[in-house]
Formats: structure tokens, sequence, C-alpha cells
């Protein structure tokens, strides 16, 4: 029934543009881009991530940010790698691997501390290593940061020194 009405409607749609002259329709062709290009830009990402997604012992940060960004703010693969810089295979590969570790979405997604995106588009440091640099950068001690990402204080210094060293030379 629905699908009946639905016919209807856009056969009126149809017929109501025949009528129109070429640049009446041209007009509205016009309107109607414009229209849908501001729904997109409305969907474009948050400008960041809250830390709350990698407070989890399933994924690496890295899965659990394209996770993020994939499930929850349905992005598509070409534009998370243009944010992360990487590879779109890359991206798919790892929201694979990541659906399999954990098949179940993210639970409760609210934070104190939220992440910029921009944070993560520095090839020169591995996803885990730019986290933990802003993280440190913030003013969080290591014990603190590998309380929130379920990570051994010691790991916590390593990356750190590692990010630092690379940053630094």
């Amino acid at each position: 029934m629905e699908e009946k009405a639905r016919d209807s409607k856009k056969d009126s749609i149809i017929s109501s543009f025949n009528t129109l002259n070429n640049n009446e329709k041209v007009e509205l062709l016009n309107s109607m881009v414009f229209s849908m290009a501001l729904s997109l830009k409305e969907k474009t990402p948050s400008d960041s991530i809250p830390l709350s997604i990698f407070d989890n012992d399933k994924l690496s940060t890295f899965e659990a940010l394209v996770k993020y960004l994939k499930e929850i703010l349905h992005l598509r693969f070409v534009t998370i790698a243009d944010i992360l810089k990487r590879s779109d295979k890359t991206i798919w590969v790892t929201q694979k691997k990541a659906r399999q570790k954990m098949p179940e979405t993210f639970k409760v997604i609210t934070s104190d501390i939220n992440i910029p995106l921009t944070t993560f588009s520095d090839r020169t440091f591995t996803v885990f290593e730019s986290l933990v640099l802003y993280l440190k950068d913030s003013g969080m001690t290591n014990h603190d940061i590998a309380v929130r990402l379920h990570r051994d204080d010691r790991t916590i210094w390593s990356v750190y020194d590692r990010a630092k060293k690379k940053k630094n030379g």
C-alpha cells in the first residue's frame, strides 16, 4: 500500500517537473543540489573524539578510533582515510578486524576528555603515540593515562619516550 502511494507521489512530482520550462528546471535542480550539500555538510564528523572509546580491553587504539568513526559517526572509509592520512584499504581492514574482535557497538560514549581528530593525522606517530602525546601534553600523568587506557604504566612511559624522541629528533 505504501509503495503505491510513493509511486503515485513520484509520478505527480515528475509530471509537475515536466510542466516547467528549462530555466525553471535548472533553478529547481540547483536548489535541490544546494539543499543536499547542506545536509551532507551537517553530517561531517565532530572535531573531537571522546577518550572513553579507548577504554576497552578488546581493541587497539587504532581499531577503536576507526570503529568509532565508522560505526558511530557513520563516515565512509575514504573520509576516515583522509582524516587519518592512511590508505582506505588500511581503514577497511582495521574496521573488519575491530568488528571481529568487538561486534557490539560502543557502550555509552561520554567523556570528560575529548581528543581533537587532528591529533591522529600526523603520520610521524602511531595512533597510540599521538594519543599518549596529547594526553601528556594536557597534563596527565603516566599512571592516569594507563588507568584510562587499560595499559601498564611502563607501556605508557615507553610509548611517550619513543614519541618524544620522534618529535625532537
